[in-house]
């Protein structure tokens, strides 16, 4: 009998989309095949402490978090997996990390150094393209740099002051570093404009500030892979207001349905667009995924003028709420294979990373020592 895959599922965490990344976890769990992994659960607490035990898999359990994580067992990083702190401390062998953390500490690229400092192989994107997809106006930068559409937007950091009379009302300010529609507002005056930049400026030290694109739809669509990239079908979210909200996103859903996770908000599968204007996106998506160096699946969202066959790329989620998989679902994987392809991409990227020297013996210390120290 094959030995199962020891997988450390990673999520909470520092962020104002701990809960989301919580039922993002707890989605995998439910979906990952039991035969074939052994889930080693990882809820990093809003201090940042770390702690694992399976009630974290319960969401029954999270009624009392404080009670929850006194059950729990605190751990720390050490070379290939855990360690738990205390007199009777045991080491936790890891055969794969899978972050499912949204925003802040966990999907901008700060938990992937730490995993690759400890030589843990990890589902998802790497260091840099994580770091890169969470920050809205780096990522423009690549897609301007990528001949991809975009709209007008300025860029400031908290405190900093912004001259509207170079802006065009309505506005919307967002925050630059988080996702999940928070902190995100429509303005329609200059006058208001100073306290909703205060707004986001409480979640992002920085803050976009772009053009509303009225009469438009939002269109998102998803790649999956690592050397070889596939593109889903497109979906467009329906928000029930000028914006898609956090609300939308995660607490709607029709009577009876599933709450809590990005199945459960209103959408059109496939979006009602051409076919010419869903290929053209499907193209964009596969194009950024490839320059940000992509491993696993990301979404990335656009604005489109179906009636002027236009589109304008807005930004890349990584790893996606969800990791998408009702888009997935509608392209003929089944979340369980999703899975299981995101768990294969990660183990072929270590592999290859594994054929990369890293250390080199010049010599330089011990001859520096011979000769008596350093000179200034």
């Amino acid at each position: 009998m094959q030995e199962k895959l020891r997988v450390g599922l990673f999520f909470g965490g520092r962020s104002v989309e701990h809960e989301v990344s919580v039922i993002t976890a707890l989605q995998a769990f439910e979906n990952l095949d039991k035969n074939k992994y052994e889930a080693v659960p990882v809820y990093v607490s809003k201090a940042g402490d770390f702690y694992t035990s399976q009630k974290f898999l319960d969401l029954k359990k999270y009624q009392d978090i404080d009670s929850l994580i006194l059950q729990a067992s605190k751990v720390t990083f050490a070379r290939g997996g855990l360690q738990t702190l205390g007199f009777f401390h045991k080491f936790i062998p890891l055969d794969l990390a899978f972050p499912l953390f949204h925003g802040s500490f966990g999907e901008d690229g700060s938990f992937q150094g730490l995993l690759e400092m400890y030589g843990i192989p990890y589902v998802g994107f790497g260091v840099l393209g994580s770091a890169i997809a969470m920050d809205k106006v780096l990522s423009k930068l690549v897609f301007q740099a990528l001949d991809l559409p975009i709209g007008k937007y300025a860029a400031i950091k908290r405190g900093e002051k912004i001259d509207s009379k170079d802006l065009k009302f309505p506005v919307i300010v967002k925050p630059a570093i988080i996702g999940s529609s928070i902190g995100i507002n429509k303005v329609d005056k200059p006058e208001d404009l100073e306290f909703y930049v205060e707004v986001a400026g409480t979640y992002s030290e920085k803050i976009l500030i772009e053009e509303a694109f009225e009469n438009c739809i939002e269109v998102n669509c998803s790649a999956l892979g690592y050397k070889d990239v596939k593109i889903s079908v497109c979906e467009q979210p329906i928000p029930s207001a000028v914006l898609l909200s956090f609300e939308d996103k995660y607490q709607k859903g029709p009577p009876g349905g599933e709450t809590g996770s990005m199945k459960s908000m209103s959408r059109k599968i496939p979006a009602p667009i051409s076919e010419k204007l869903t290929k053209q996106i499907q193209d964009a998506t596969k194009k950024i995924f490839k320059a940000l160096d992509g491993c696993g699946v990301a979404r990335v969202d656009f604005f489109v003028d179906p009636k002027q066959e236009r589109f304008w790329v807005n930004e890349v989620n990584s790893p996606p709420g969800s990791l998408a998989y009702y888009l997935w679902e509608k392209s003929g994987i089944k979340f369980s294979k999703l899975l299981d392809m995101l768990i294969e991409f990660a183990l072929e990227r270590s592999q290859d990373h594994k054929k990369t020297t890293y250390a080199f013996d010049s010599g330089l210390l011990s001859q520096l020592a011979k000769r008596g120290g350093i000179k200034s």
